[in-house]
């Protein structure tokens, strides 16, 4: 009887403690929170991880590092994120991690995030990591003050960074195009090879679209230094501190590394905004504007002194409508001030003003009412000429004699269509379409081609769109990944989010014939 009762207890210690031991996790750590180098030191950083599953766990490190520039009075915060795959393996490793180097004393603030994906996607965080330059050995402050954190569910909350958010954008669009291909069975010696070169490609034009993204963010860097050092704009942005005003946002849409527009928005502890924006070409500044309330009076107050607003406001009055609010747009040399004004029935109307060098140049009132109303019997008129011109069509076409069959016509309609020649042919076009710099129209009819030889191949014998057919292929347990990579490869292209160049549009076309030509 002991010996059952001992056995019972045995077994509830292993049903409570067990679970830990069976969870599987990924946890990593740091030695410290806070790490110093000697200025011109390479900044590396050992990672500890300890993966307990029974595998090797493939992810993404992501690690956001944020630098603070600080010129003259300006002060703006610079991020950058980046993306790399990685590996950890099964147990206790440890994983170097190069921050490069300074040459000047400054502050990193990094933050390290590895996704990956078994059974559900999971995500490891480690925030709050400080990496400090220094130009003297006495200013090293190394304390062992360990730091470490567990794989979780990954978080559905989106990043605050918005190049984070765009590089994630990004990576999960690469993954869907390049992702991890299943194992296939054994191919003819021919169809390795063919699909070895189609991995290469694929893989070389994943690391160009990574390397594409660093760029447009160093670039988006420099062209803010650019800004910074301007002195117009040093001068205006101080102007708009002493009055109160603090930083809230900026808009930074760089073409080069000193060209490009700019837009930052300010705000005081009255609420008013302010704003200053403009353009720059090779370091020059070629357009700047201020927006602020003080501006903004200013030209109201131009604005109510001319008569021939004067008049229109009036007439807007008598017609029972009263002032709303204004609106300001700022073009290169000009200011469009417009007046809005609705009515107890919720009828609107505007005058618009344009205003430049302090000159009230244009005013015109636009009553949207009166515009409904002439568009009304614009359309009413079109109706009934329509309306007529039917009548006649179908008077006329009613009395001619049906045409007798012909079989022979009948025989053409039904004779069968090549549907791989005409796939051919489309490809063809699609070479031409891209010699002539036409590079969406020719990734399209690339595409087009394909979608035309499957649907006839399958028997749909139908248009149908990119996710229609691989939906098609994947119901009917068909290869179907070669025809997606090939189909959103295009769509990049097509909607802007790729440039098109030679290499990856013949790595098209060789796919697309090679899908084509294997039953011809």
């Amino acid at each position: 009887m002991k010996v059952v009762k001992n056995l019972i207890i045995l077994s509830v210690i292993i049903f409570l403690v067990f679970p830990s031991v069976l969870a599987k996790d990924i946890t990593l750590s740091l030695d410290q929170k806070e790490y110093y180098f000697l200025t011109g030191e390479n900044a590396i950083i050992k990672l500890n991880a300890d993966n307990t599953y029974k595998e090797t766990i493939n992810g993404m490190l992501s690690y956001t590092i944020t630098q603070s520039i600080n010129q003259g009075n300006f002060q703006y915060s610079s991020s950058s994120t980046k993306s790399t795959t990685l590996s950890i393996e099964k147990g206790e490793t440890e994983i170097p991690l190069s921050f490069g180097t300074s040459d000047t004393p400054l502050t990193l603030d990094v933050s390290l995030t590895f996704s990956y994906t078994k059974d559900e996607a999971r995500e490891v965080n480690l925030d709050g990591i400080k990496i400090h330059f220094v130009s003297d050995e006495s200013q090293k402050k190394n304390e062992q003050n360990k730091v470490s954190s567990s794989s979780q569910k990954a978080s559905q909350t989106p990043q605050s960074n918005p190049f984070a958010q765009q590089e994630q954008r990004m990576q999960q669009m690469m993954n869907q195009v390049f992702g991890s291909q299943q194992p296939k069975q054994q191919q003819p010696a021919e169809q390795r090879l063919q699909n070895n070169q189609l991995s290469q490609d694929s893989s070389a034009l994943k690391q160009q679209m990574q390397q594409q993204l660093e760029e447009q963010q160093r670039m988006k860097e420099q062209f803010q230094k650019e800004i910074a050092k301007n002195e117009e704009f040093q001068k205006q942005h101080q102007e708009l501190l002493d009055k109160g005003y603090n930083l809230t946002g900026a808009s930074i849409n760089p073409s080069s590394n000193n060209s490009g527009s700019f837009e930052m928005n300010y705000k005081n502890q009255k609420g008013e905004t302010a704003s200053l924006k403009g353009e720059m070409q090779n370091g020059v500044m070629k357009s700047f504007q201020k927006d602020t309330p003080e501006a903004r009076s200013q030209m109201l107050e131009q604005l109510q002194k001319n008569k021939q607003f004067q008049q229109y406001q009036k007439q807007l009055e008598q017609q029972g409508f009263s002032q709303k609010n204004a609106e300001f747009e700022y073009g290169s040399n000009t200011t469009t001030v417009k007046m809005n004004y609705v009515n107890k029935n919720n009828e609107t109307a505007f005058i618009k003003a344009e205003i430049g060098n302090n000159t009230v140049e244009k005013v015109e009132l636009v009553n949207e009412n009166e515009k409904k109303g002439k568009n009304y019997w614009r359309l009413l008129i079109i109706i009934i000429m329509v309306a007529l011109l039917g009548y006649f069509l179908y008077k006329k076409l009613a009395k001619k004699p049906k045409p007798e069959e012909d079989d022979t016509v009948e025989k053409e309609q039904e004779k069968e269509f090549d549907h791989t020649a005409e796939s051919l042919k489309m490809l063809e076009e699609a070479k031409k379409l891209f010699e002539k710099k036409q590079y969406k129209d020719a990734y399209g009819r690339a595409a087009q081609a394909l979608r035309l030889y499957l649907s006839y191949e399958n028997g749909l014998k139908k248009e149908l769109t990119n996710d229609d057919m691989i939906s098609y292929l994947k119901k009917h347990n068909k290869s179907y990944k070669d025809v997606k990579e090939c189909f959103d490869l295009c769509s990049l292209v097509e909607f802007a989010k790729y440039q098109a160049n030679k290499k990856d549009f013949d790595m098209i076309i060789r796919h697309a014939e090679m899908i084509i030509r294997k039953k011809s």
